[in-house]
């Protein structure tokens, strides 16, 4: 595996999605559970996994631990024209729990900060996701309630409440420099 395209945490590699990866993805992906929380249609065929890997070549990774390459997991990160970079991301049943979510997020996170023009990225998470709500706050991600989006149109049909949670590139190098974003300490 070519690691250069790839970011590595202590547990983790987040890396492109391979061939090969159709049926891990598809089985991450067809849990209606996960595709509520997460706001997606559930996959129902090999070939809807590898439209989505396809698709989304440029802008996801698939998760996977250390000692496997099996997907376990999937994060997402576009960046709009206006350098606000947008975090995605869903974990499989078997491995919530565990912290791996929030390691995959920070890792992410400095990656776009120190490795792109993004100047804020932001996750949005449906209310009621106590779970994603939980990783965004562990990684420094401040809520920002004049962004909250009340009746939201799911792809189940329903209307789904969100929060959005950011965190800028300022706040990124403040907290990297050891100091709380609240502090007053110069």
């Amino acid at each position: 595996m070519n690691v250069s395209n790839c970011i590595l945490t202590d547990r983790l590699i987040l890396r492109p999605f391979v061939k090969g990866d159709e049926e891990d993805l598809l089985a991450l992906m067809s849990e209606e559970y996960t595709a509520r929380k997460a706001g997606f249609k559930p996959m129902t065929t090999i070939s809807d996994a590898a439209s989505f890997m396809r698709s989304w070549r440029r802008e996801c990774y698939a998760i996977t631990e250390r000692d496997s390459d099996s997907v376990i997991g999937v994060i997402q990160t576009p960046i709009g024209w206006d350098g606000t970079a947008s975090i995605g991301y869903w974990l499989d049943e078997e491995h919530r729990g565990k912290g791996y979510m929030t390691e995959a997020v920070e890792a992410v996170k400095e990656y776009i900060f120190d490795h792109t023009w993004a100047d804020e990225i932001e996750i949005y998470v449906y209310c009621g996701n106590d779970a994603s709500r939980n990783v965004a706050l562990k990684c420094g991600f401040y809520p920002d309630f004049s962004q909250y989006k009340e009746n939201t149109y799911s792809r189940f049909g329903t209307v789904e409440s969100e929060e959005r949670f950011n965190l800028t590139r300022d706040d990124f190098e403040w907290e990297q420099s050891g100091m709380s974003v609240f502090s007053t300490a110069a």
